[in-house]
């Protein structure tokens, strides 16, 4: 598919005048039509496509297609039948009232086209620079950043049905693939009991209970016969294959000659655990008393006083690394986009030392409440805590109320452990209320620990936890509205990086409505409390 370059084209006469006259006030179409589609250029996608073959449909079309499917929460199908039918649609995208529109499969192949070039958040910095270059965005003002959880599309799996289901899709690829080898390598009994989907409520206990202790005999032999000199080479590469070795290396082990599973518990791990075979990448987490298998979607917006509220950055991310680690990357892409705020605002989860030390260096005031430290002898009546003892990070000293000092320390990443001798502690007047183990007391110190200490003076003001709560409230209401009217909580794809794709695209979405309500001078209402003390967040 080959992409014959065009400049942007005028709307049709008869597409303009009709638009005009229909499209209401605050019509995120009228404003694509009339001030966005034009500064999107084909040019911009050129090198997504080959220079020879067939023509395909204008990129520039499909990527605006694309978002509206998310401002009008549209599966692929419904997305392609608007436009062919929708006025609205027509006069965004500057065509003509007769158009005819194209096989909904195109929007899945535009997908992969920009999944296969790398170019997942292409259509939303073009978006993003657009609309700072027409004054929307402020340099260097406020922002504020949250997260919430996505589901993977997919049905959540039992441990025995999810590693069934793992060799039955290994066996219908080599079947695919390698028929005729499958067929003289594999008994008939193993195709038939395996070449459809198990599903747990058609079979009964003891039938459920033979197939838990027959499946990992059965996917060890299966692989061991794939790794045969006589086995098709290239079988070795068909991603179910790939999955199915995983999953048996973290499920199963070898005891006294017979293959059976693991201890759940004491080998599991969250980072490279398989929860389903089809959506190999999506992974189990747990926040508070939330727990879902998928991703995370990081999102950043503006929040300057005169400006609309619109998104700088949004990002699907895996579910198993914490908003504290995410925070550095949300910081380069701002940075690649010219979007760098003055004072960026944040939960607890994403304050920490390396990240006060990093946002510095860019010259942003990150704010935020770091989470107190508490430790055992916060506990205890009259308890000497850590914030009594003498602490100099630079000259790595430490000490206590009593008077002692310990000069050397251990350091592991970025925390520094001081040890008290254990005799001095015994034989210390303060020993009880300061020592609650058998040994000397410990003090663990971050590297950061004087930068820490500032945020936890500020954080202490009135003025401070003001001005914190004014602008870090409404990015929960940001989320909320996504979840609800773009369809963000449950994943339409699989795989993470389709995931984040979506996340892009919705984001996409949230700035069109809102950049359109906001030039039609509609402005987001003030948050103000309704029922029991609940807050009303702007849109």
């Amino acid at each position: 598919m080959s992409l014959q370059v065009q400049e942007p084209w005028e709307i049709p006469e008869e597409t303009k005048k009709i638009g005009e006259k229909l499209l209401k006030k605050g019509s995120l179409y009228q404003l694509v039509g009339d001030e966005i589609f034009e500064q999107y250029r084909e040019s911009d996608f050129a090198d997504l496509y080959s220079k020879e073959g067939k023509p395909g449909i204008s990129p520039v079309i499909l990527a605006f297609v694309s978002i509206f499917q998310f401002v009008e929460d549209y599966p692929d199908r419904e997305a392609a039948e608007a436009m062919r039918m929708r006025i609205d649609w027509k006069y965004a995208m500057h065509l003509p009232l007769d158009y005819a529109g194209f096989d909904y499969s195109v929007l899945c192949e535009f997908r992969e086209r920009l999944l296969k070039g790398k170019a997942e958040t292409r259509i939303f910095d073009l978006l993003v620079k657009i609309l700072k270059d027409k004054g929307l965005i402020k340099n260097r003002g406020k922002q504020r950043t949250d997260s919430t959880h996505v589901l993977s599309k997919v049905r959540t799996l039992s441990r025995v049905e999810m590693v069934v289901e793992t060799l039955r899709l290994a066996v219908s690829a080599v079947m695919k693939n390698e028929r005729e080898w499958g067929e003289k390598t594999t008994p008939p009994s193993f195709e038939e009991r395996y070449g459809e989907r198990i599903v747990i409520q058609h079979h009964t206990k003891s039938e459920w209970q033979e197939i838990k202790k027959q499946i990992g005999a059965d996917g060890a032999w299966f692989i061991q016969q794939l790794e045969t000199e006589g086995a098709p080479a290239e079988l070795q590469d068909l991603p179910e294959v790939q999955v199915l070795k995983t999953v048996w290396a973290q499920q199963f082990r070898t005891e006294e000659g017979q293959i059976v599973f693991t201890d759940a518990m004491n080998h599991y791990n969250g980072f490279e655990r398989i929860q389903t075979p089809h959506d190999p990448e999506a992974r189990y987490s747990k926040k508070r008393k939330i727990e879902w298998i998928g991703d995370k979607v990081q999102v950043t917006e503006t929040v300057d006083q005169g400006y609309p509220n619109l998104i700088t950055d949004i990002a699907g991310t895996k579910s198993n690394l914490t908003d504290n680690q995410e925070l550095l990357s949300i910081h380069k892409r701002l940075e690649e986009r010219d979007c760098l705020p003055a004072q960026h605002y944040t939960d607890s989860g994403y304050m920490s030392g390396p990240n006060l030390q990093q946002s510095l260096e860019r010259e942003i005031d990150l704010i935020g409440f770091l989470p107190p430290v508490i430790t055992k002898q916060h506990k205890i009546p009259d308890g000497i805590t850590w914030e009594q003892f003498s602490i100099d990070v630079k000259q790595r000293r430490v000490t206590c109320p009593a008077g002692h000092t310990v000069g050397r320390a251990t350091q592991s990443g970025q925390l520094l452990r001081f040890y008290f001798p254990k005799s001095v502690c015994q034989n210390c007047l303060l020993h009880d209320r300061c020592c609650t183990g058998k040994g000397g007391r410990m003090i663990g110190v971050n590297l950061h620990f004087d930068l820490l200490q500032v945020v936890r003076a500020r954080q202490k003001e009135e003025r401070y936890k003001k001005d914190y709560h004014q602008h870090r409230s409404g990015v929960e209401g940001t989320l909320s509205a996504m979840v609800r009217g773009n369809g963000l909580r449950v994943s339409r794809y699989i795989g993470q990086r389709q995931r984040h794709l979506q996340s892009v695209l919705s984001g996409c979405a949230v700035n069109l409505s809102r950049t359109a309500r906001w030039q039609a001078g509609i402005r987001p209402q003030k948050p103000r409390k309704v029922g029991w003390g609940l807050q009303k967040q702007s849109f």
